[in-house]
């Protein structure tokens, strides 16, 4: 009995720490180091890349009801899909942003993407 409550300690921290493409086993991602919490996923949600000032943005084709700003600023944006006007599917998690912050994009962590003619 014991070695089942702290494996399911264990489990429940890993997922309360941080990240990864695996929901069910997280890792440490983009913004653990700065402090922020994790306040919603996205899921299979379509969108197009955007270029805002110097940094690429997921805007969702579809609102998704989480996002503060209506964009997501990607901390792990592959080059591959570094261009605007491409359509994409994602996932991921939103990331808290703090009330003396003024930003622009939502921080966001994609764990899957693709092109949405893929």
């Amino acid at each position: 009995m014991k070695t089942k409550t702290v494996a399911g300690l264990l489990l429940f921290l890993g997922w309360f720490i941080g990240c990864s493409e695996d929901d069910n086993n997280p890792e440490l991602g983009c913004f653990q180091e700065e402090g922020r919490q994790i306040v919603g996923t996205v899921d299979n949600s379509s969108g197009t890349i955007e270029h805002c000032i110097s940094a690429y943005t997921i805007a969702p084709n579809m609102g998704v009801s989480m996002s503060a700003t209506g964009l997501f600023a990607p901390c792990n944006l592959t080059e591959e899909f570094q261009e605007e006007g491409i359509n994409v599917v994602f996932s991921g998690f939103i990331y808290e942003s703090f009330e003396t912050e003024d930003i622009c994009a939502d921080f966001f962590e994609i764990t899957e993407i693709r092109r949405m003619d893929q």
